[in-house]
């Protein structure tokens, strides 16, 4: 028969096999730690793919604008407004809105056009009547040609340019993430 003395005590037994707070305060900081980093990395990729995603809808806005002028033999008209942040065509009267981190950077003459369209709408006598100055960006000609300068689009880090050839009309993107160390 046994001895009851040489049996562990069942509160010892417990506490052996017990996890103490410091070993539970480590793990709740390494798993807060993990979460952290996976959420910082989510949101950039989000910021990115919205990125990605503003630049193909602008690019495919252009080139239907280009088909819709070829298709109906009529010149097409894109315009910018920036007070809206977005993109009109006259032919079929479609919008395009840039998102949040997209901004259109303009070049000096679409500048000095747009400073030329305010001009003109301010000698009207109502201001809430007047409407918002927009500049022409792009023409798309029946014969498939076109005329504008390059947009360049800017959010952060990342810059796209899109690029119309006068002869084809075809519209071409590229975009470009500048190096974290040139800034």
């Amino acid at each position: 028969m046994r001895s009851l003395t040489h049996l562990p005590h069942p509160s010892r037994a417990a506490a052996d096999r017990a996890f103490t707070l410091v070993e539970l305060i480590v793990v709740v900081a390494v798993m807060g730690l993990g979460l952290s980093l996976f959420l910082g990395l989510n949101y950039h990729q989000r910021e990115a793919f919205r990125w990605r995603t503003n630049l193909r809808e602008l690019h495919v806005f252009l080139k239907v604008a280009r088909s819709y002028a070829v298709l109906e033999r009529q010149t097409n008209i894109c315009r910018f407004n920036p007070a809206k942040n977005s993109f009109s065509e006259d032919l079929r009267g479609r919008e395009m809105t840039l998102t949040a981190p997209a901004k259109l950077v303009l070049s000096e003459a679409q500048k000095s056009s747009l400073a030329a369209a305010e001009r003109e709408l301010s000698v009207a006598e109502d201001d809430d009547s007047r409407p918002e100055p927009k500049i022409t960006l792009f023409t798309f000609y029946a014969d498939g040609g076109a005329a504008g300068e390059p947009l360049r689009l800017k959010s952060g880090r990342r810059q796209a340019d899109l690029v119309v050839d006068s002869l084809t009309g075809e519209v071409k993107l590229s975009e470009q993430v500048a190096d974290a160390s040139a800034q």
